[in-house]
């Protein structure tokens, strides 16, 4: 044992061999070798003094049965029998010193050991615990027997699906996916899975038996247990045999209940993930089912918010800042999901609202029926006059021009109907000199040939919405935020609420529900409010208007740029990363998807 020669010190050495002296004859020459090193020397002599010095007295020193040194005499002439006596004596002391060397620094590294492991425990359990996914959970546990560890050449964790199946998660070593796979469809692990939560753990370190799989030499599996389920198998190889020993078990034990409780409590959070997934799909499904217009605008936004989101990730320009991690890759997608679930509150013959008279019912059909009755009472006059003998040719010159006439105004009602044109001064004088006429009903009641409501409809200057109804559809972004400040989301989610409730808001603060600039606006609420007009924009299916085209979508969000109504920054990478470009080939009509020349509209 190389190492005994630091157990005892020089100058300690030295003076034990100073208080010595007296017992020994004059001129005894001494020495101590240990660990094949001359610690100590007294008297001119000792320089010389070895095993091989002819007439030295050899007192060997030993630790764990094994000789590590000596002390050597040289003792004067006749001074022999006196030498022995006191060598027998100070090797006795100095064997003792040694061996209570040796127990304190055997004691000393068994307490580091186990420090380490605690140490490397705590490690571990943290890891495992801090892993959500039972993938990482696998990956966690294997990364502790790895051979910069253990030692082990490979290593796998198993999962049990519902069935009974087990499914490989994670391995480690060469060729190991190829390898556990065979493993896997051996008889040997057939039994091993099939009695893995009742044998328990064990260790094969002859595998000879196993010749589908020549790269395993020994074997240890673990199965992973909690809470009364066996829910997967640690499985551990090495290429030699004989290699695995108690110490490994043991270790394998510890780190595998972690590793199960964590596995457990990963399962958990999945399908607590899973069922909270599920809810906000169907909110979003129930919030497109509400209309026959919108349906699937709440599946779409999110795909363009998430392009978008992913090419700011990348971008190393405007938006260096701007990172995503897994937790708010899901916040920004779940957000856009919700954006819209304030509308099942909005009623759906608003959200539907074709035209200026929509209602519960299209009311031009009202409209159109009074003017019917005008027609058969134009009728009716003709055939008057021309029963009671008067110039038929003017009967039916008169006839002609108020039938054209209410053609004429009818046709004009429809067009204000669409909303799709502004209404000028000129075209409300004429709607209430419209409805200034009357209609007379079966018992010759008089009513105006417009309702005051209808005129009001129809006088709306742009769309199809008046101011109430209008504003009934801005508040579903409250009443979004409203919604989603009920639900008790975890801290990874908590800004859902702001990114989902924010999307009508407009960077010079003249947008709804909060009137916030630019300055005060996340990156993702202005990401979700682009996604949410372009869809809008490209969306086939909308009651107020034909599909745009790509290029004409655009050109309308350029305007809206220069207007500080959406993001510009984020307008412009819309463009620059192709991102709008990849969504029309997926998801626009060939009709729609028209050449855009992007440079006309970037750093405008």
């Amino acid at each position: 044992m190389s190492k005994a020669a630091r157990y005892l010190k020089t100058a300690w050495l030295s003076r034990q061999f100073e208080l010595a002296r007296p017992l020994l004859p004059a001129g005894t020459a001494l020495a101590l070798w240990l660990g094949g090193k001359k610690l100590a020397e007294s008297d001119a002599a000792g320089a010389d003094l070895s095993d091989a010095c002819p007439g030295a007295l050899s007192f060997a020193l030993t630790l764990d049965g094994e000789v590590v040194g000596a002390l050597l005499l040289l003792p004067p002439a006749g001074g022999e029998a006196q030498c022995r006596r006191a060598g027998d004596f100070l090797a006795h002391g100095l064997q003792g010193m040694l061996d209570a060397e040796h127990a304190r620094r055997a004691i000393a590294q068994e307490a580091l050991e186990g420090y380490r492991e605690m140490a490397l425990l705590q490690r571990a359990a943290l890891e495992l615990n801090d892993s959500l996914k039972p993938a990482a959970v696998a990956e966690a546990l294997l990364k502790e027997f790895d051979d910069r560890k253990m030692g082990a050449d490979y290593g796998a964790v198993y999962q049990f699906e519902a069935e009974g199946k087990a499914q490989l998660m994670r391995c480690f070593g060469a060729g190991a996916d190829d390898a556990f796979d065979r493993f896997a469809d051996s008889e040997f692990f057939a039994g091993i899975a099939a009695d893995a939560a009742k044998a328990g753990a064990d260790i094969v370190n002859d595998l000879s038996s196993l010749p589908t799989v020549p790269e395993f030499g020994s074997l240890l599996w673990r199965p992973l247990d909690a809470h009364g389920k066996n829910l997967g198998l640690l499985v551990l190889a090495l290429q030699r045999r004989g290699g695995f020993t108690a110490g490994d078990m043991k270790r394998a034990q510890t780190l595998g209940s972690m590793a199960a409780a964590s596995l457990h409590n990963a399962q958990l959070y999945a399908a607590e993930q899973k069922l909270f997934q599920s809810f906000v799909d169907v909110i979003a499904a129930a919030i497109d089912a509400k209309s026959r217009y919108t349906s699937g605008h709440c599946q779409r936004v999110p795909k363009i918010a998430m392009l978008l989101a992913e090419a700011a990730h990348r971008d190393e320009g405007r938006f260096a800042q701007f990172r995503l991690d897994e937790e708010e890759r899901k916040a920004i997608e779940i957000a856009a999901k919700l954006h819209d679930c304030g509308k099942v509150v909005t009623p759906e013959w608003i959200v539907d609202k074709a035209t200026k008279l929509d209602g519960i019912f299209n009311r031009i059909g009202l409209v159109a029926l009074r003017f019917e009755l005008l027609r058969r009472d134009a009728l009716m006059e003709r055939d008057r006059r021309l029963a009671g003998g008067g110039d038929s040719a003017s009967a039916v010159r008169d006839y002609r021009a108020r039938l054209r006439k209410l053609d004429e105004d009818f046709a004009f009602l429809e067009k204000c109907n669409q909303g799709a044109e502004s209404v000028s001064a000129a075209h409300v004088d004429r709607i209430r000199e419209i409805a200034a006429r009357n209609w007379c009903d079966s018992n010759g009641r008089a009513f105006p040939l417009l309702s005051e409501d209808e005129v009001y409809n129809l006088m709306v200057q742009r769309g199809t919405l008046n101011p109430e109804e209008r504003k009934i559809i801005e508040d579903h972004a409250a009443h979004t935020i409203a919604a989603l400040k009920q639900i008790a989301f975890p801290r990874a989610l908590r800004n859902v609420t702001e990114y989902a409730g924010g999307h009508h808001e407009h960077m010079d603060g003249t947008g709804y529900p909060w009137g916030l600039t630019r300055e005060r606006l996340s990156i993702p609420t202005r990401i979700i409010a682009i996604a949410d007009i372009f869809e809008a924009l490209t969306a086939p299916d909308r009651p107020y208007r034909k599909p745009n085209t790509l290029n004409s979508a655009i050109g309308i969000m350029h305007r809206m740029k220069l207007n500080q109504h959406i993001d510009g920054e984020l307008f412009d990478l819309l463009l620059s990363s192709g991102v709008y470009a990849d969504y029309a080939r997926e998801h626009l009509a060939d009709s729609q998807i028209d050449d855009v020349d992007i440079g006309r509209y970037l750093g405008q």
